[in-house]
């Protein structure tokens, strides 16, 4: 039997600014009348909950509206950023992710979806040298282990790489090659099919060495190019998976229930602390 996953992802929630609230709602109601089995958000679920616990409690509120089971992985607005550059203006911390798991539980996970294996993976924490990160490649290597020959598919926030995973640059739209390589060798074993990513409020989908790389949209907003570089699609909307025996379809949606902002529309949004 088919297992359906919908990925949202940068849903930038907060109980005030809460300009994306609607376009949530709206997806909520997809979600209830799509009935998927699973909904996945790939991170920046708050707006700055970095900084501000009552905008996670919002935004986990708002999640626990969803009519279908759902889980999360943390992303950079919600507990800091892992360190890609010295003097990182708010790197995460044990205290920030101590925090999130207080709202939306555990920030790495493993779910069987029929023939499947999904893996949820904090890349916030990759670099950071916390208790929480090795206690999380303990994890990813138990994981890679435990699925066996069965197709795995990975879901984290940044991308991992732009076009191959050679690419030795290093900024913080995509995971620090470093990380990057270790993450690719702890799952060397592991049959892995699909990596499904958010960050960039941009959509795209690409192959490279047999694996298929998901980008999801924002629900929220999109960035104008003069403030980032056009690589995939600037619209808001959610990615919906099908998982059926070994193969998975990708379908990015845009719906038109949901308002395409553009982050220009809001000289505030990144003003909030």
């Amino acid at each position: 039997m088919a297992f359906r996953v919908f990925q949202i992802s940068d849903t930038h929630l907060s109980p005030d600014g809460a300009w994306f609230v609607p376009n949530f709602s709206a997806v909520t109601a997809l979600v209830a009348d799509r009935r998927p089995d699973l909904v996945i958000n790939t991170g920046d679920v708050a707006m700055d909950g970095s900084h501000r616990d009552e905008d996670l409690a919002f935004a986990r509120r708002c999640h626990d509206g969803l009519a279908v089971p759902w889980l999360a992985i943390p992303g950079n607005h919600d507990i800091g950023d892992n360190p890609w550059k010295a003097e990182i203006p708010d790197p995460v911390s044990e205290e920030r992710v101590t925090r999130y798991r207080r709202h939306f539980g555990d920030d790495h996970w493993r779910v069987d979806a029929g023939a499947w294996v999904l893996v949820g993976v904090n890349v916030q924490l990759f670099g950071s040298g916390l208790a929480a990160e090795t206690e999380q490649w303990a994890f990813i290597a138990a994981a890679a282990r435990d699925a066996g020959r069965r197709p795995v598919a990975l879901f984290i926030h940044k991308p991992l790489f732009k076009d191959e995973p050679g690419e030795t640059a290093v900024d913080g739209r995509y995971v620090p090659p470093e990380s990057r390589h270790r993450l690719q060798a702890s799952l060397r074993d592991a049959d892995v099919r699909l990596v499904a990513s958010g960050h960039v409020h941009q959509h795209r989908q690409h192959r490279h060495g047999g694996v298929s790389y998901a980008w999801a949209p924002s629900t929220a907003y999109v960035l104008p190019d003069r403030r980032q570089p056009r690589i995939g699609t600037k619209h808001v909307g959610y990615v919906a998976y099908t998982f059926d025996g070994d193969a998975v379809d990708v379908e990015i949606v845009e719906p038109p229930a949901l308002a395409n902002h553009d982050a220009d529309q809001f000289p505030d949004l990144y003003r909030r602390h």
